[in-house]
């Protein structure tokens, strides 16, 4: 007997009021998953395990996705969620397997993912003990990096605990979840039934105050130099449209977000509205009399700033789905939160069209080519610019190289699924996440490109990209530095740049292309940037995993 559709959690009869049958709570929690519409479980499992993968042999409604590292479990479901924009299930094993996925569980909670975190946890007895790989503060360890955290504390809690972090992840602004869930009680039976979950699911935008949105009209009529800042979460709740036809309606200039803010881009690069990134220097910022920052980060600091984020007597409009991020190091004339595409539909409904036509200034001209010396190894830029044009219509995830601010400015960027990064600093996060959003977008090419320190640390992506034949094409720009770290001794301006040495920063050694190989991903190193557009044109025509180590100058800081 089954339990009849819509019985809510901890109910124990069936809808004609006999005592439900006791099931398998892991049997249970999967049919949560698939309730939620989940179709993978990202997982790199351990012994407390066990019930859950049990109950999979059973069953071909749900596909388990073994990874052999749990950073690479959490980036692949941040990058499916950021793809698809649904909830997505990483179950992680104990707390060494949480610990691991922690840096890439930051990126997901600044990318707004729906990330739901199951956490195998030792059986109850023995986590009071201090038993093997039992933590004492497990919730407390994982609280800082997502909205909801919480212990399941019986069997028949299970599912609606599990429920409750799905409405948890999805409710916006959206996030990643963690249910830690002790093997005794997967191991159990219940006869709570499932909940039926489509009384969890609602549209949870809020839209912006009235008057706020009137103020912010206001200011847009009556600017004589007003520009639009676009942010990553118009990509992320669909407004990109919207705030195409609100500049052309008003003749306004649009720039992307502040490099260190930006997740994926909020307006269409080939626009002729566009012109380029935010920055203080930026002739189109100075002269401003008004900023409007939609959905962007005011700021992403990545150091004490050496000069003002803001043009001075510039006035300031700063929307966000996320109230923490307004107003928080900035003060600003109008405030405004709230679902991102409701608001600028709002404005566009609300602002009048100019007395007279606002003259948009000329876009920014396509930067040129990047030239290198005579001989040696290209430069990164170089790279960059044969990877632009080989990969055009290929959706980009970008994780840290030296080039990530030329790639960035250079990558063909028409939607909001073009181009994926993190903000987070979590190295190896693009190794994984290009999967993820490979498994999301199957109609399109993926692309990851990386440096040579992403690859060390991200490097086990590759063996599920292999076991699973997942056809993303990795390019791995190698310049055999920690470049960030040099960047940095260089701006300190001490010993390393008056006797031109730089502690921390080689990682030479590692051959990456025959690396790759052993994993099962095709790899072939390349020094010449003909060679490169020769292995990017025939990585895009097989359907399998590829690897291009691109062998770069090394003085690039």
């Amino acid at each position: 007997m089954t339990t009849a559709p819509g019985t809510p959690a901890g109910d124990r009869t069936t809808a004609h009021g006999t005592p439900a049958v006791p099931r398998a709570v892991a049997d249970v929690l999967l049919d949560v998953l698939r309730a939620w519409d989940v179709r993978h479980i990202f997982t790199c499992p351990g012994s407390t395990e066990a019930a859950v993968l049990d109950a999979l042999v059973v069953r071909d409604d749900l596909d388990l996705v073994l990874t052999t590292q749990e950073g690479v479990t959490v980036s692949i479901a941040d990058g499916l969620s950021r793809a698809t924009r649904r909830p997505s299930v990483a179950y992680l094993h104990a707390n060494v397997g949480l610990t691991n996925g922690l840096s890439n569980l930051y990126a997901a909670q600044l990318a707004y993912s729906p990330v739901v975190v199951l956490n195998g946890l030792k059986a109850s007895s023995i986590q009071a003990r201090g038993g093997f790989t039992t933590g004492r503060r497990m919730r407390e360890l994982v609280h800082q990096y997502v909205k909801s955290d919480w212990q399941s504390l019986t069997a028949d809690a299970i599912p609606e605990d599990v429920n409750r972090a799905f409405r948890t992840a999805v409710t916006e602004p959206a996030g990643p979840v963690w249910v830690g869930l002790s093997q005794d009680l997967t191991e159990q039976e219940t006869s709570a039934a499932v909940p039926s979950v489509d009384g969890f699911r609602f549209d949870s935008r809020t839209a912006p105050a009235p008057a706020g949105l009137a103020e912010a009209a206001k200011l847009l009529a009556e600017a004589q130099r007003p520009v639009l800042v676009a942010g990553s979460e118009l990509a992320r709740v669909g407004a990109i449209d919207a705030l195409v036809r609100l500049s052309e309606k008003l003749g306004l200039p649009v720039l992307h977000e502040d490099r260190r803010g930006l997740e994926r881009p909020g307006f269409p690069t080939d626009h002729p509205h566009f012109h380029g990134q935010y920055t203080p220097q930026h002739p189109l910022v100075g002269e401003a009399d008004l900023l409007v920052f939609l959905g962007a980060r005011l700021f992403n600091e990545f150091e004490p700033p050496r000069v003002p984020q803001l043009p001075p007597g510039a006035r300031v409009v700063h929307s966000h789905t996320d109230p923490q991020h307004v107003a928080a190091i900035h003060g600003v004339d109008v405030g405004l939160v709230g679902d991102q595409r409701l608001l600028v539909e709002a404005l566009l409904a609300g602002v009048p069209l100019p007395a007279r036509p606002r003259p948009v200034p000329p876009s920014p001209p396509e930067p040129a080519p990047s030239r290198g010396g005579a001989g040696g190894r290209p430069r990164a830029a170089e790279v960059v610019d044969v990877l632009t044009d080989a990969l055009r219509g290929a959706a980009l995830v970008g994780d840290a190289t030296t080039a990530g601010g030329v790639l960035q400015q250079r990558a063909e960027q028409r939607g909001g699924d073009d181009y994926f990064v993190s903000t987070s600093g979590s190295l190896g996060w693009g190794m994984g996440a290009a999967l993820g959003v490979k498994l999301g977008l199957p109609h399109r090419r993926v692309a990851a490109v990386l440096g040579d320190g992403v690859f060390q640390f991200g490097m086990p992506a590759l063996w599920t990209a292999a076991h699973r034949n997942i056809p993303v094409s990795y390019v791995v720009l190698n310049n055999e530095r920690y470049a960030a770290v040099g960047a940095a001794l260089r701006r300190f301006g001490g010993h390393a740049v008056h006797r031109d040495r730089w502690p921390g920063t080689d990682i030479a050694g590692p051959n990456i292309a025959e690396i790759s190989s052993g994993f099962g991903v095709p790899g072939q190193r390349v020094d010449s940037l003909r060679d490169l557009r020769e292995r990017l044109d025939a990585a895009g025509r097989v359907e399998h995993p590829t690897l291009i180590e691109v062998m770069t100058a090394t003085d690039e800081f």
